[in-house]
């Protein structure tokens, strides 16, 4: 079998939190190319636990938990530890958005009772309509920066939403100032964003001016729609779009990109 080296000579930078980036590196590499680490968010438990401290010790009472990403996963399992509560408690299913937030559950010997064929909140809502019914308890542990399409759209087909915030988005500082100095000398090649947090973070760091002139020439690689348009609205050009929501489906489209 003849080795992908379809990203030889390119320089790409992952802006992921540290603690996720592996994959995308080892993707990088395993092409030839070289990943340049630019951590620009990090995760950390949120400030108020209230909302879901409450939901945990009520667990047997929700009909649905619904995992959207494998963030949510950890810092769920990790609230549950300290707070001594056991998943046995819960009796009802679960619906996870993208293969690997189900792979982190079955890891944990707990089923997955649905995963939507596209890897977004939409799409979640649109495959479980006829699963759900008005009056049912569904618990949402998540970012706190989720965004409001899921618990508003459940709230709609009469679900009553419990929307608990199990960890934090944070910028992690100090990353960027060396990646400046790389886009100054015109040494980077391609950006990948993989959500809305790392493009407002990663950008925050630059002046519209420094912008233009550090980014052009710039090719930029989001994961998915979503994570596109947090770039547009940034009034930036998104030139490569994951095919599959997942790192995979973006390796290969960087990969298979000719621009």
């Amino acid at each position: 079998m003849n080795k992908d080296y379809s990203l030889a000579g390119k320089r790409i930078v992952v802006t992921r939190a540290r603690e996720q980036a592996g994959e995308l590196i080892q993707k990088i590499e395993e092409r030839g190319g070289e990943a340049v680490v630019c951590p620009v968010i990090r995760f950390v438990p949120p400030p108020d636990l209230t909302v879901l401290d409450g939901a945990l010790r009520r667990l047997s009472t929700f009909d649905w938990i619904f995992f959207t990403s494998v963030n949510g996963v950890a810092f769920f399992f990790q609230r549950i530890q300290e707070l001594g509560v056991s998943m046995e408690e819960f009796i009802g299913r679960i619906a996870a958005v993208g293969k690997r937030t189900a792979t982190a559950l079955e890891a944990r010997g707990l089923s997955v009772q649905h995963i939507p064929g596209k890897f977004t909140a939409e799409h979640l809502i649109e495959t479980m309509h006829d699963k759900l019914k008005s009056g049912q308890k569904v618990l949402l542990p998540r970012s706190s920066i989720g965004r409001e399409v899921l618990p508003r759209s459940l709230a709609a087909l009469g679900v009553e939403v419990t929307d608990a915030p199990a960890y934090d988005t944070v910028k992690s500082e100090g990353s960027i100032a060396q990646l400046m100095n790389e886009l100054k000398a015109k040494q980077i090649d391609i950006i990948t964003f993989t959500s809305p947090s790392t493009v407002r973070y990663f950008l925050s760091g630059f002046s519209l001016a420094e912008r233009q002139r550090y980014l052009e020439g710039v090719h930029i690689a989001v994961i998915g729609p979503i994570t596109e348009r947090a770039v547009r609205e940034e009034g930036l050009q998104v030139h490569i779009v994951g095919n599959e929501y997942s790192i995979d489906g973006l390796i290969e489209s960087i990969s298979n990109y000719t621009g």
